[in-house]
């Protein structure tokens, strides 16, 4: 015979075991909510191990660019110094030239094409790297110009290449400040080195 409440209603036999399905249902999706944070660190915390891999992965790729430019660099003063010296001729130190310029070519190409993560120093990095090896470019053909109108190797002229080669310079260099401020803080964060706008 079915119980009685208090005002003397039937009360049904069915809603404790519906109560109790709908409990352990709760507890079995709170138990998975659980384990599936636990399995994933959180989600943040994943999040923020790939976004540091992928900016130690482009601070790689960024110092390996910087390596390929100040041996660019070097290459470049080498040249122009054989022609004034009189180790190389003009047109051996231009050849020269135009090796390192399809290298720069190369390079800048590959910085173009580069992932950047998704942060503004990041992006102000690829950016200004870019600038800086295109204004490198264009100072190694105002010297490969200057080096094709020279007859003999001797000291420096006032020939207009030559100086359009040191303003292009002074413009690199300008970049060159500006990308190590933004990459340098980048590169001292994962215990990279730093660059000095006078090395690449």
């Amino acid at each position: 015979m079915p119980r009685r409440g208090e005002e003397g209603a039937p009360v049904p036999l069915t809603r404790r075991p519906q109560f109790l399905v709908l409990a352990a249902l709760g507890l079995a999706a709170l138990a998975a909510v659980i384990a599936t944070v636990a399995l994933t660190g959180g989600g943040s915390s994943g999040k923020t191990a790939s976004a540091s891999g992928e900016l130690r992965s482009f601070v790689d790729k960024l110092e390996n660019f910087l390596t390929q430019s100040r041996d660019g660099r070097r290459d470049v003063a080498a040249a122009i110094d054989g022609a004034v010296s009189c180790k190389l001729t003009p047109q051996a130190a231009r050849a020269r030239l135009n090796r390192i310029q399809r290298n720069r070519q190369s390079l800048l190409q590959q910085a173009a094409a580069l992932s950047v993560p998704n942060t503004e120093d990041a992006f102000n990095a690829s950016d200004l790297l870019q600038k800086s090896v295109h204004a490198s470019f264009a100072a190694d053909g105002h010297y490969s110009d200057w080096l094709a109108g020279r007859k003999r190797c001797g000291p420096p002229d006032r020939s207009p290449d030559l100086k359009a080669a040191r303003a292009a310079d002074v413009t690199a260099t300008k970049t060159k400040q500006a990308f190590v401020r933004v990459f340098d803080p980048l590169a001292s964060r994962l215990h990279q080195r730093v660059w000095s706008a006078g090395e690449f």
